[in-house]
């Protein structure tokens, strides 16, 4: 009798400071994104260094985890936002890492670079980083939101910080065997300012809520929905201009219009969304209810980086998009087929109401964005963990 011969699946690690979670915040859904696709062809390690202590995973994890707390003073720090300065306890975890380095290493995010730089030097040649933001640009989007709001000691800051990532991008991205950005846009600027050749694009993907039977909008339904954590500044930004330069306009046209904001937003923001007669939602348990009531959901950004899960989120339950551009970087789609896009306030009131109006654009648009998801934008592994569970109480979910 012939025994069987078991092939080896080899071994991969995932270096990260949040736990992957496929309905978590945006940043660890797109850990958990990394997390299958790497499980898929590995046993995969998910080592875990973060300032805090994590919670317990929600979602039964595609690896084995191991947490190591940065809980001492730094070694050194770099005193730059964002930025994750190891401590001994990280020192003494990651020299303690041997034999041969694993078949892939990804980094999760930039700004754990110099967790990355302890990693053994043979494991440490063979890493990949995984920027999802071009971090340089997307401070300089900041800086912008805050100039509009009139705020230049913020807009100061983000474009000194945007200074000092941009040199570091230079430096680092090159010593990296390979650099992931989620939008392609950023491919290729990216390798001009850096001299690095190996970067590509690695879209955000999801896994689907419940699985993928999409309920119906209501016959008649007058409701846009918007979903994001609206502490961040892109989302205030967006429902702040969309209140004050477009729901004025969409109001001319549909009188009866209801916007609904879901998320977690400062009190200042709250007493804006009721001057504007946005209805606002805070900190949802499970979205499914409202996007089961809305007609169409909007994305009204115009700043920030990466590809953005609320528009995935939209096709996901197969609902009507009305974008900007800047929502739409990063995704294969065409406009007029998978949304309406306009960046203007009054083209984008237009495209509200035709979509409000017109069920049979309406229906097409839902149709053709949820096969485009289909088609390009679901997790590997989709079966781990995917599809019950809410979101938790911090309103985070699809916050990007």
């Amino acid at each position: 009798m012939t025994g069987v011969r078991r092939v080896s699946r080899g071994r991969a690690v995932l270096l990260t400071h949040i736990v992957p979670d496929p309905r978590g915040v945006g940043l660890a859904r797109r850990a958990w994104r990394w997390a299958t696709e790497l499980a898929a062809g590995h046993e995969l390690e998910i080592l875990l260094v973060s300032p805090h202590c994590p919670l317990a995973p929600r979602h039964p994890l595609p690896g084995a985890l191991r947490i190591v707390q940065i809980a001492r003073p730094p070694l050194a720090s770099r005193g730059l936002a964002d930025w994750l300065d190891p401590d001994e306890n990280v020192a003494e975890a990651l020299s303690s890492l041997s034999g041969p380095p694993p078949d892939r290493i990804v980094v999760f995010r930039f700004y754990m670079h110099d967790i990355a730089a302890l990693l053994p030097p043979a494991w440490r040649r063979k890493a990949e980083v995984d920027c999802d933001d071009w971090e340089a640009a997307t401070r300089w989007s900041l800086a912008r939101i805050a100039l509009r709001r009139g705020d230049i000691a913020e807009a100061w800051k983000r474009l000194a910080e945007a200074a000092r990532y941009a040199r570091l991008e230079r430096d680092i991205l090159p010593t990296y065997a390979l650099a992931h950005v989620a939008a392609f846009e950023d491919v290729g600027p990216l390798r001009r300012l850096t001299g690095a050749r190996h970067i590509q694009a690695s879209p955000n993907k999801i896994v689907p809520e419940g699985g993928l039977s999409p309920v119906p909008p209501p016959a008649g339904s007058r409701t846009l929905l918007f979903v994001g954590a609206l502490f961040y500044p892109p989302n205030e930004d967006a429902m702040r201009w969309f209140g004050k330069a477009v729901l004025p306009e969409l109001r001319r046209l549909a009188p009866d219009v209801r916007i609904v904001a879901a998320g977690r937003a400062e009190e200042s923001l709250q007493r804006q969304l009721a001057r504007d007669g946005i209805d606002y939602v805070h900190a949802p348990e499970d979205l499914r209810p409202l996007y089961a009531e809305a007609a169409a959901v909007i994305a009204p950004l115009r700043g920030g980086g990466g590809t953005k899960l609320k528009v995935l989120e939209a096709w996901e339950h197969e609902r009507a998009l009305v974008a900007t551009s800047h929502a739409m970087r990063g995704l294969v789609a065409q406009t007029g087929r998978h949304a309406l896009v306009a960046d203007r306030p009054l083209d984008f009131a237009r495209a509200c109401a035709r979509v409000l109006e017109d069920g049979k654009l309406a229906a097409r648009l839902a149709r053709e964005g949820h096969a485009l998801l289909l088609d390009r934008y679901l997790a590997a592994g989709s079966e781990w963990g995917g599809a019950t569970s809410p979101m938790g109480g911090d309103g985070n979910k699809g916050a990007d």
